[in-house]
């Protein structure tokens, strides 16, 4: 990952604007940066993912504005536990997201907007954003804020959307303010909230069922296990077509004579009454003016939302009909009770005009109340190459 300063890099994990433009010294008035990265992600429930990519930004230096594009190509493998129980066979998907943005100043003012896709087999996905903040106080402090709609729509491979469709539409707010606390530590607070209205239930997902008072399934019961205790029925998910998301986040970067420490701290809360808690690490360190080196940290802990059960109860009658079961379920492991921590470290060799990084992380995730496994061991991995020309 190409390593930003400490006010573009809290504006890029915010996902706003940078509010200040850094002016060239006798250099051009015009800047190329080219960045091409290989990600890859492999974990031991049978999920691969490899995913290259490619971003352009034309920079207007000392006018403060940029033009920017990026294309990124997903190649999804699976053939996890939830997979093999639905007796589905391992699949391969391609995934392709385009994107371009912009942004300008106007005196103090800074003005971005954004629009990308992304497009499946099975899933079109469409989004736009506008962003505007404005420097205060000889630049120390700046506000911003940020808007972003979306449209979903998912299917089912081979069948027309005319026959079959989900959709959901989602519509973004974020509201931050940078705090330039001194001339090597700034603050970074901030607000968002998600509105999402449609179907998000998983198209081809169904749910185990068990009955009523029969015994307990164990946390983690394998497929054999869940097979001899559940019912013949299996039920699509089902989950609330609304859905409010709330977070609030707090980043504080401290730069150092040759290291810079950043810690950020997310709290998270729906109406479906998940909760959620992220702590994040990074500590990019300049071994020498050429190489930089980062350890990397990241602890989650999350409540399930209310509605979530690993084995969901049912009443049958003599034919096998369902008589009475769970109005709201759903089978996505994110929406049940987990927790997941993150160490990795990344380096980047080179100069302001070339780079070339690598970066690794390994993940572990404890799954507390779900059927087929109980955690999850990952790794994910990139190595970037970038490039500026003035």
């Amino acid at each position: 990952m190409r390593f930003l300063s400490w006010l573009a890099l809290t504006s890029a994990l915010l996902g706003v604007s940078t509010p200040t433009v850094a002016r060239a010294e006798g250099g051009s008035d015009l800047a190329l940066k080219m960045e091409t990265e290989v990600t890859g992600y492999q974990d031991s429930d049978a999920t691969s993912v490899l995913t290259p990519g490619i971003r352009v930004d034309l920079e207007g230096v000392t006018d403060g504005w940029n033009l920017g594009a990026g294309f990124l190509v997903d190649v999804v493998t699976a053939a996890s536990a939830d997979v093999v129980a639905t007796a589905s066979p391992k699949w391969t998907d391609v995934r392709y997201v385009p994107s371009l943005d912009g942004r300008f100043k106007i005196d103090d003012v800074t003005v971005s907007l954004g629009g990308g896709a992304s497009i499946e087999s099975d899933y079109i996905a469409g989004s736009g954003s506008l962003g505007l903040a404005i420097d205060l106080a000889a630049k120390t402090i700046t506000p911003s804020f940020s808007y972003g709609f979306g449209y979903d729509i998912a299917g089912r491979r081979g069948t027309p959307y005319s026959v079959y469709k989900l959709e959901v539409q989602r519509h973004a707010m974020t509201a931050a303010v940078s705090f330039v606390v001194n001339k090597s530590t700034i603050f970074v607070p901030s607000l968002s909230a998600v509105i999402e209205l449609g179907d998000q239930e998983k198209p081809y997902r169904y749910l185990p069922t068990f009955l009523e008072g029969g015994a307990e399934v164990p946390a983690g019961a394998s497929r054999d296990e869940v097979d001899l205790a559940r019912t013949s029925v299996r039920l699509a998910e089902n989950s609330p077509d609304l859905r409010h998301r709330y977070a609030g986040a707090a980043l504080v970067a401290h730069r150092f004579d040759n290291a810079t420490v950043r810690v950020e701290q997310r709290f998270y809360g729906d109406n479906w009454m998940l909760l959620a808690s992220t702590t994040d690490f990074l500590l990019p360190i300049d071994a020498t003016t050429s190489f930089r080196v980062w350890p990397h940290a990241r602890f989650h802990v999350q409540k399930g939302v209310s509605f979530w059960r690993s084995d969901y109860r049912v009443t049958l009658d003599p034919t096998g009909n369902v008589l009475t079961g769970p109005q709201l379920r759903v089978g996505d492991r994110e929406l049940g009770p987990m927790l997941a921590a993150t160490l990795g470290a990344g380096f980047r060799v080179g100069s302001d005009a070339f780079g070339f990084s690598v970066n690794a992380d390994a993940i572990y995730t404890r799954f507390l109340d779900h059927l087929f496994l109980q955690d999850r061991i990952a790794g994910f991995g990139g190595v970037t190459f970038d490039a500026k020309v003035d």
